[in-house]
């Protein structure tokens, strides 16, 4: 009779072992899925938060060009006036001349900007394009590695097919978006 209770015993305790291994995994599943969903939140994140920000600074950039460009050419119409035809052709290959020795117009550091700010969010999007295809390939070897996929089968846990991202065709083929 004390054989058998040790017996009972042990299988109450190893049913008990089971059980928390089976839950443990399932918990850690469900624990993987939701850095997976996060993951995935951040990518569709830094999506539109590059849409908004270069599109806003494309903008800046592009008003400021034009402006910059109406107050030259303003300039000039305004000192053109006031001369001969030839007072005027001497005053253009003046500014040409100077232009051709200080090409570096004010709108520069807003291209500068611009090109910093383009490459900072592409970068941010590839980190988190990174962090999510890390949390689908760890939810995957969870999911997929022994006696795990045994345990999540008993409890009936459904396992959620993940893609890793991956550039489609048509972006990698595709030219450089045109802000302008």
């Amino acid at each position: 009779m004390k054989m058998f209770l040790i017996i009972v015993a042990a299988l109450v305790g190893i049913g008990l072992v089971t059980m928390c291994c089976v839950y443990s995994s399932k918990n850690k599943a469900i624990s993987l899925e939701e850095t997976v969903n996060t993951a995935k939140s951040g990518i569709d994140v830094q999506l539109s938060n590059r849409f908004n920000k270069l599109t806003e600074i494309a903008e800046c950039v592009k008003q400021y060009d034009e402006h910059e460009y109406r107050t030259l050419t303003d300039t000039i119409k305004q000192r053109g006036k006031n001369m001969s035809a030839s007072a005027f052709k001497a005053t253009m290959a003046s500014i040409n001349a100077v232009a051709e020795q200080y090409p570096a117009l004010q709108s520069q550091k807003n291209y500068q900007h611009l090109m910093t700010e383009i490459s900072l969010t592409e970068n941010h999007l590839a980190q988190h394009k990174k962090a999510y295809n890390e949390s689908v390939r760890d939810y995957r070897y969870h999911c997929r590695k022994f006696p795990t996929s045994i345990f999540l089968g008993w409890v009936g846990y459904e396992i959620q097919t993940y893609e890793m991202y991956a550039a489609d065709e048509a972006v990698k083929d595709s030219k450089p978006m045109k802000l302008f």
